[in-house]
């Protein structure tokens, strides 16, 4: 049997061969000719679909395409939050919180929040969530080192199961040990979304969910002890036996020069805790047009529906810590958990010559519930259990060098209101030059947390029923040309300014060992402006690019044991000198340079652990240190590579820099990453 199968096929070998040989010249000129068009048909196909036809969209109508460029402003998204930090500064270790240079007060055209704010400058809210409409599969992949053990991967991929249906998964990772003690992160925040478009536009509808879980450890920030260590290294006094210092003949002071403080591990903390911020969310949009017209809806429906859950919680294995006062008995688990709901309805209308509206009714609920810290008998209360209806109303006008936008949200009950009114103008005056004015006001309740909190810590218990809404007014004014110059100004009004405040006593010392506040509300009218320059120059292959925010805050009359609030350096600056070519047949793009950033000195918020929340303090500044970062940054087709060397100068220029009060900014490091992009 063996034989006979090498037998049959040497037989059909050769069959193939002479079957082959039997094919005429002008067969293969006419197969080669065929295989060639179909080639060039595949080419012309794959060529016809560019990158601008890879779309995302997100909840408030902003529209935006893929986009592979590598550019400065590109390096200064490169961070954890993957946003321009300009008005913020991070702490030591990524995944951790940000401290504020300058404020906006956008949220105060939102909801009232669940509190915690210091934990979501890394959270992915709703308007956050992209939908995607691509033509074939799109990835994006981003990866960058952290501090010691760990590395950040944000990976997401986009699928077309058909023209009309795209949906995608996305899953944001990280881990880093930090080189300070007990300041390890760590997040798992994974995203689903889904967008669906009919084939005559007719019904949209997209929805997603998000599962989130922020972890940090947590210290309060340095000891008294660790400060002079940090602050002084790696030059110390030398004492006698008096504790006093030694002075030479020359008058100065007797110094040791002892490097041993530069390992950051060594440095003490106040506490070993954990905090951690866990939630769901889904949301859905759906909108079904009934009376279509040829560009627009003449009139459509739509429904959404929000159900998020929310805990946080703070955990303390060690019983002698006594920086947040007395507590009760018993282990530290502070917890808290929030239930949101929203239903909202809503017609939508576009009539040429009127312009687009959009009228909507939500109904909101919210349950903010606190563990029982105090037994059984306690006559606390632990549970906000407050619903809400909401009227909101937006209009849209778009003329050829003109747009309008107006936007007015009313609160039918007084508890937990958000009532807003908004006005926008955006013009094109003339060619390349851009101008934007809004003016706002908004009466809005203060967030959650102000209202109620427990803890098992005896000084972190209250319920403020009586809490005033702040109310805040806005003027905003921009101008662009181009992207050589911009300039933006804002000017705030604010009325029961809410806060936490630091309430221990600077006088005798107790603040250095304790961190007990309160919330509080501003009895006196603030007035907070800034200014903002943007400025980019080019002179053949070098660029520099300048941002400059000059601002700042009148308050007075300020009552007895009143702090200064709303505390922000009078000037912010970033200035880059940069060097851009092509290189090996322009196959590889190279940007090279330097990042100088500089804010003035100013009382400086310090992050409260056990709140997640930044507290007013005026007995510390910190700030005017300068901080050098060098670059080096690549393109090879769709993949950008970022190189940095953080805090250049972190050795030179001496050690003071902080991030609050209490927690030092971060040394020199060097730190690489990549953001890669696939269009299948």
């Amino acid at each position: 049997m063996h034989n006979f199968f090498l037998v049959l096929i040497f037989f059909s070998f050769s069959s193939i061969i002479f079957a082959q040989q039997e094919i005429s010249d002008e067969d293969v000129i006419r197969g080669k000719e065929q295989l060639k068009k179909e080639t060039e048909e595949k080419a012309n196909k794959k060529d016809s679909i560019s990158i601008d036809t890879y779309k995302f969209f997100y909840y408030d109508g902003i529209e935006k395409n893929a986009d592979t460029t590598l550019t400065i402003y590109k390096d200064y998204k490169f961070n954890f939050i993957r946003e321009d930090d300009f008005e913020l500064l991070s702490f030591a270790n990524i995944g951790h919180t940000y401290n504020k240079l300058g404020y906006n007060f956008t949220d105060e055209l939102k909801l009232p929040q669940f509190g915690a704010r210091a934990k979501h400058f890394s959270y992915f809210e709703i308007e956050d969530i992209p939908y995607f409409n691509t033509p074939t599969p799109y990835t994006e992949i981003f990866a960058k080192s952290t501090f010691e053990q760990g590395q950040i991967l944000d990976a997401l991929i986009s699928l077309n199961l058909t023209p009309e249906y795209n949906f995608t998964l996305a899953h944001k990772g990280y881990k880093s040990l930090g080189k300070y003690v007990n300041s390890r992160s760590r997040g798992n925040q994974s995203r689903f979304s889904s967008n669906y478009v009919s084939k005559n536009n007719k019904t949209i509808w997209r929805l997603h969910f998000t599962s989130q879980n922020i972890f940090n450890q947590e210290t309060g920030g340095l000891d008294p002890d660790s400060i002079y260590f940090f602050e002084q290294a790696p030059d110390y006094f030398v004492l006698d036996d008096k504790g006093d210092q030694i002075i030479n003949d020359d008058g100065t002071y007797e110094m040791i020069y002892y490097d041993g403080y530069l390992d950051r591990s060594r440095l003490g903390a106040w506490t070993f805790a954990e905090s951690n911020l866990y939630s769901k969310r889904f949301f859905s949009d759906f909108k079904k047009t009934i009376i279509n017209s040829k560009n627009e809806p003449l009139l459509a429906i739509g429904y959404q529906f929000t159900h998020e859950y929310k805990k946080i919680e703070y955990i303390n294995q060690s019983s002698t810590s006594f920086l947040y006062g007395d507590k009760n008995d018993g282990a530290v688990l502070d917890r808290s958990r929030l239930y949101f709901q929203e239903n909202k309805i809503y017609l939508e209308s576009f009539i040429n010559k009127l312009g687009k509206f959009n009228i909507g009714l939500s109904l909101i609920k919210w349950e903010n519930l606190y563990d029982d810290y105090e037994g059984a008998l306690s006559d606390l209360v632990l549970k906000i259990d407050k619903q809400q209806t909401n009227l909101n109303i937006k209009w849209n006008k778009r003329f050829s060098k003109l747009n309008f936008d107006i936007e007015f949200n009313k609160s039918t009950n007084d508890e937990l209101a958000s009532n807003f009114l908004k006005f926008e103008i955006n013009s094109n005056p003339l060619k390349n030059i851009e101008t934007s004015i809004r003016l706002s006001n908004s009466t809005k309740s203060p967030n959650l947390n102000f209202i109620l909190f427990r803890s098992i810590y005896n000084n972190y218990n209250w319920y403020n029923q009586n809490l005033e809404d702040q109310i805040t007014s806005n003027a905003h004014f921009n101008i662009a040309y181009k992207d050589l110059i911009k300039i933006s100004a804002d000017y705030f009004i604010i009325d029961n300014y809410t806060y936490f405040k630091e309430t221990s006593s600077a006088l005798t010392g107790e603040t250095d060992t304790k961190r007990l506040a309160l919330p509080f509300q501003a009895s006196n009218q603030i007035n907070y402006y800034k200014i903002k320059l943007e400025n980019h120059n080019r002179v053949g292959k070098f660029a520099l690019i300048n941002t400059a925010q000059y601002q700042n805050k009148e308050q007075t009359d300020l009552e007895y044991n009143e702090l200064m609030t709303l505390n922000v350096p009078e000037w912010i600056t970033r200035n880059t000198l940069l060097y851009s070519t092509d290189l090996f047949n322009n196959s590889l793009f190279l940007q090279t340079g330097v990042t100088f950033n500089f804010f003035t000195k100013f009382y400086a918020d310090y992050y409260n652990p056990l709140l997640s929340e930044f507290v007013t303090q005026n007995y510390k500044q910190i700030g005017d240190y300068p901080r050098l970062d060098f670059f080096i940054n690549a393109k090879i087709q769709q993949t950008r590579i970022f190189v940095k060397v953080e805090h250049l100068n972190s050795s030179s220029t001496g050690y003071d820099f902080y991030s609050d009060p209490f927690n030092p900014y971060r040394d020199l490091s060097v730190r690489f990453g990549v953001v890669w992009n696939f269009f299948q």
